[in-house]
Parts: C-alpha cells; sequence; structure tokens
C-alpha cells in the first residue's frame, strides 16, 4: 500500500505551487529513481504532458520552418571548468566577483544607448548642415529606420544571447551601436542622407537590440531573489540617459560642431561598451542565492493505491511530489504558449501610445496650451523623469504585489488616464493635462521595468532573452503601428480645416487609444501564472477554460442543454487537481522505470 499526502504549498511567487502530493518511499532505489526524474527527465514537462516535442526537425518541414526550429533550439552556453573558476573573480584572481557590481554596469550600458531615444534634439541640425533647410524632414526618417531594424534584430538576437552570453552580447551589440555613430559622421561630413540612414539606421539599430537585451537578461538570472529590482533597475538607464542627452546634445554640437558631437559620441560609447562587458558573466552552473522563506501548510494524508510501487515499512521517509516545473520549458514551447501570447497582447497595449506621446508632447504643450518652447522642454524633461521612476517603482513594487497586479494596475491608469484626457484638453486645463501625462509616463515606464521579471518568472532564467526579445516586438509593432494611425488621423482632420490648438485633434485619437488599452487591460486579468493554472486538466466536453484570480471558469457542453458557464468550487477544484498530480507522476515513474530496463547493465571484471 502506497500512502500519498494531498496538500497545499505555497510561497511568495506568483507562479508557485498551489498543491502537492508526498508519497512515502522506503528503499534508496525509489529515491535515486524520482531524483533522477526531477532533474533530468523533467526538462519539459509541458512536452511530456503534451507528448510533443516541438524542437524535434521534420524532414517535412519546409525551409523557414526548419530554420526557426534551429535558431530556438536548446542550447546554452558553453564554458570549461577553467573558465567558470575564472569569473569568479573580477581581477587577476584577487578580487572576488560579486553579482551586485551589475546594477552600474547594466545602468550605464543603457545609458548610453538612451542617447537614441533624443534623436529628434538631431533632426534640425542635420537638415540644415545637409539641406541648407531645417524644416526638409529628411533627418526623421533616420530614427524610424532605427525603430524598423531594431524590432527585426530582436527576432533573431534573443537565442543567440543565451547562447554566447551578456558579455560578447555587449562588445557586438556595442561595437554596431558606435560605429554606427562614426558613419553618421561620415554621412553628415559628405552630406549624404543615404550613408546616415544606412550607418545609423542599420548598424545602431542591430546594437540596439543586443545592449539593450544583453544587462537585462543577465540581471534576471543573477537575481532570481530580486527579479523585481533588477527588472526596474536594468532598464531605468536607458530613460536616464534619454534625459541627459536630451539636455547635452544642442550644447555639444554649438561647442564642437555637429560632425564632431557624432565622432565624440562614439568614442565615448565604444570605451563605456567595452569596460562594461568585461563584467557581465553568466552564473555557474547550479548557482543558486539566498532563498526567499517560503510557508508551509499543514497537509492531510489519504491512502491511494495507484501508484503501482510495493514499498517496505522499514527506514520510510515522505518525499514531496511537487507540482511540474516549467521554467525548465523549452523555447519554442514557451513562446508558442498561451500565457506568452496573452502577454504579448498585453504589452502591446502597454505601447500603443508610446511613440505618440513621446513626439508630440513638446507640440502639444505649445499648440494646445500656448505655452513656449521652454516651459514645453521641461515639461518632457520631466515627463521622462518619470519614465525612469516607473521603471524602478513598478519592478520592486512587483516583488510585493505580484507582476500580474502591476500590469493590472498599471493598465488601469492607462484607460482613466486617457479617457479623462479628452476632458482635460477640451477644458484647456494646463496643469491637469500635465499631471495625468506624467502619470501615464509613470505607468509607461512601468510596465518596461516589470515585464522582464514576469517573462523569468513563466518561463524560467534560460529562456529570458528569446521572450524578452519577442515581447519587445510588440512594443516595436504598437509604437510604430499606433503612431502611423495617429498621424493619418490627426493630418486628415487638418485637411478638413481644423487648426493646431483645436482639441479634436488629439481627443479623436485618444478614443481609439482607450479601445486598445481596455484590451490589454482585460486580457492582463485571464493570463495564468501559477502552475495549477497554467495546466489545469480539461474535463469531457470542454469547450473553453480560463482562470481568473484563482477561480478556474470553463464552459463545457451539456448533454441535457442544462448551463454551460462553471466557476470550478475549490473542493472539486483540488479533487481534479490532485488526480491530475497523481497521474502525472505514475508516469513519471513508469517512464523512469522503462528508461531504467532499458539500460544495459555494466559488469567488471574482478580478478
Amino acid at each position: 500500500m502506497t500512502s500519498i499526502i494531498l496538500g497545499d504549498h505555497k510561497n511568495n511567487n506568483d507562479n508557485d505551487n498551489d498543491g502537492g502530493i508526498s508519497m512515502d518511499s522506503s528503499t534508496n532505489n525509489l529515491n535515486n529513481n524520482y531524483n533522477s526524474n526531477s532533474n533530468n527527465d523533467i526538462d519539459n514537462n509541458k512536452t511530456i504532458i503534451k507528448n510533443n516535442n516541438k524542437n524535434t526537425l521534420d524532414k517535412k518541414d519546409s525551409f523557414f520552418l526548419k530554420y526557426i526550429k534551429h535558431h530556438y533550439r536548446e542550447q546554452t552556453l558553453q564554458r570549461t571548468e577553467k573558465q567558470i573558476e575564472n569569473e569568479k573573480y573580477l581581477f587577476f584572481g584577487l578580487v572576488p566577483f560579486s553579482r551586485w557590481v551589475l546594477f552600474p554596469c547594466a545602468f550605464l550600458v543603457q545609458f548610453c544607448i538612451g542617447s537614441f531615444y533624443g534623436w529628434s534634439i538631431f533632426n534640425k541640425p542635420i537638415d540644415s548642415y545637409i539641406f541648407d533647410d531645417p524644416k526638409k524632414g529628411m533627418a526623421p526618417i533616420t530614427y524610424y529606420i532605427t525603430m524598423a531594424v531594431y524590432g527585426v534584430s530582436l527576432l533573431f538576437v534573443g537565442p543567440w544571447l543565451e547562447r554566447h552570453g551578456p558579455r560578447k552580447g555587449i562588445l557586438v551589440g556595442g561595437t554596431f551601436f558606435s560605429v554606427g555613430q562614426f558613419l553618421a559622421a561620415v554621412g553628415i561630413h559628405t552630406k549624404q542622407i543615404a550613408v546616415v540612414y544606412v550607418g545609423y539606421g542599420l548598424f545602431c539599430g542591430i546594437g540596439n537590440a543586443f545592449t539593450y537585451l544583453a544587462p537585462v537578461s543577465s540581471l534576471q538570472k543573477w537575481f532570481p531573489d530580486h527579479r523585481g529590482l533588477a527588472s526596474g533597475f536594468a532598464v531605468c538607464g536607458l530613460s536616464a540617459g534619454t534625459i541627459v542627452f536630451s539636455q547635452i546634445l544642442l550644447p555639444m554640437i554649438n561647442h564642437i560642431n555637429l560632425v564632431n558631437t557624432f565622432i565624440a559620441l562614439g568614442c565615448i560609447f565604444l570605451t563605456v561598451f567595452i569596460i562594461q562587458a568585461y563584467f557581465f558573466r553568466n552564473p555557474p552552473p547550479g548557482y543558486k542565492p539566498p532563498a526567499p522563506k517560503t510557508r508551509v501548510v499543514r497537509s492531510r494524508s489519504l491512502t491511494h493505491s495507484r501508484i503501482p510501487r510495493q514499498i517496505s515499512d522499514q527506514d520510510q521517509e515522505t518525499r514531496h511530489l511537487s507540482d511540474p516545473d516549467l521554467s525548465k520549458m523549452s523555447i519554442i514551447d514557451a513562446i508558442t504558449s498561451k500565457e506568452f501570447r496573452l502577454m504579448y497582447v498585453m504589452f502591446f497595449a502597454n505601447g500603443v501610445s508610446s511613440n505618440i506621446i513621446s513626439s508630440r508632447l513638446s507640440n502639444m504643450v505649445q499648440d494646445l496650451f500656448a505655452k513656449d518652447a521652454k516651459t514645453a522642454a521641461m515639461v518632457v524633461t520631466v515627463n521622462g523623469a518619470f519614465n525612469l521612476v516607473g521603471r524602478l517603482a513598478f519592478g520592486f513594487a512587483s516583488e510585493k504585489i505580484g507582476r500580474k497586479q502591476s500590469f493590472n494596475v498599471i493598465l488601469t491608469m492607462m484607460v482613466l488616464i486617457f479617457w479623462i484626457l479628452t476632458r482635460v484638453i477640451t477644458e484647456h486645463s494646463y496643469g491637469g493635462f500635465v499631471a495625468l501625462i506624467w502619470l501615464y509616463s509613470l505607468a509607461y515606464g512601468g510596465g518596461f521595468g516589470t515585464v522582464p521579471a514576469f517573462l523569468t518568472d513563466l518561463f524560467g532564467p534560460k529562456n529570458i532573452s528569446p521572450c524578452h526579445a519577442l515581447i519587445l516586438t510588440a512594443w516595436n509593432l504598437a509604437g510604430v503601428g499606433g503612431g502611423f494611425l495617429f498621424t493619418g488621423i490627426y493630418d486628415a482632420l487638418r485637411r478638413k480645416g481644423h487648426t493646431v490648438d483645436e482639441p479634436i485633434l488629439y481627443n479623436a485619437n485618444f478614443y481609439w487609444l482607450v479601445s486598445v488599452i481596455m484590451i490589454g487591460w482585460v486580457v492582463s486579468f485571464f493570463i495564468p501564472v501559477k502552475i495549477k493554472e497554467r495546466l489545469y486538466p480539461a474535463v469531457p466536453n470542454q469547450i473553453f477554460q480560463t482562470s481568473l484570480y484563482g477561480k478556474i471558469l470553463r464552459i463545457v457542453r451539456k448533454k441535457d442543454g442544462g448551463n454551460p458557464f462553471e466557476i470550478v468550487s475549490a473542493e472539486k477544484e483540488k479533487e481534479e487537481w490532485n488526480e491530475f498530480l497523481i497521474q502525472y507522476h505514475e508516469k513519471l515513474l513508469e517512464e523512469n522505470e522503462n528508461n531504467n530496463n532499458n539500460t544495459p547493465a555494466i559488469t567488471t571484471d574482478s580478478n
């Protein structure tokens, strides 16, 4: 007879176990079997459950599909024992490495690429230098080319970083980003805007993708106990860089001229990237920081005989059969999961207004409220500061209230802000407008400060680079698409005779913005984060199933035509989940036993 203990085991993380099973084991053989299963055979629990390995190349696959599977294959950074030992020190084996040194290093890397988001400062000087016309409007195209290249590069950079590590990522990305500055200088000096487009747009777009992702993924691996803080701090440097460079670029241009400004920036950035890259490294195998304290709830025991094991009554010890560990799922399973798809929609909503506000804020202050350029510049600068604070504040707050709950708050704020903005703009309330825009920037930055930790919680540290890269394409698509739609509506209203100081130019756009954000807001409540929510088994004739803050909601086709909508009760939920876990671990034990039986015996000849 085998004793199964069904109970609840909880800790502080959003995706931690909701329930578990313990099995009395009496022999070392069974203990070893279980350990072997847990550590070696459960690399991808979803794949085991579905009995489907999506990473396997099929001869019938198209070339494109084969490339995708190959690019997103399971392969981590390979290091020798000597390399791992050397990485325990910073300088010549004398100064021990501390993971906390990566915080300022990540900040400096992101600070440098923050200069790109101050590109608008260059628009008029470049058009004046090349075309002798500050209103030519050719220089702004560089920004859009860079954004497009950045978005495409994200599709390829993520898996590459997992295989080559953050140090190479920062060196490669930093080189591209710095060379982009030098080529921009060449294009401006020769008055060839095409060289600026290719040089800055292509090289800085690629470099931006590498240098943005590498520090974030590294900190997520080193700080599993402070993921929210690491997430927020890793990306706040970008906002700080945008604020500072927006203030110093014009003085640099006036002091050393436009061409030399790009040369100076290239030299500074290359130096910073090379120095900071030296400090970055991945944790050693088996790395475990101090774990957070967990609370164990007393479990109830009952007898169950479904696991076919004979266990003696001697030397018994209780072994906990935990929930499946989805942090070890494959890259393909991670990016094709329901959770990732819902997060993609949610983050799309978070970023749909990004380029609109950042590119139009100065104009809105001057056109709608008749303020001067100096006042508008102050509003833009403070807006960047709120973005920075939001990245830090929401990243840290997500440690306390949860990642999902943080996005619930962020998107709720955005919906309310854009809804109220329509009235504030109509009534020409300058103070209300500025306050709401700064709150929007706080929430918008919070999304970027929270999403890396959210992805790591759901899909594991080993998948953070590709998952983060792909989720950023949602922001990229939303920002570019939203910007084009906003401009189209704005220009159409202008052609109808509306002047730049009329609220309708912006209110007409804010209505559709609220609609898109509301879709992401609704989706954010239905993202499953706990293991039980993500793997909860379906029942016969089930049409649809989801979860909402711990409650399982499903639609089941009833034979008697009854109400198909069902909210699963706590008792029924526990019963169905425990049954799933029993069957799950039965299968693991059976597979392990089959593997052991198929392993040839090794004999030794003793003379």
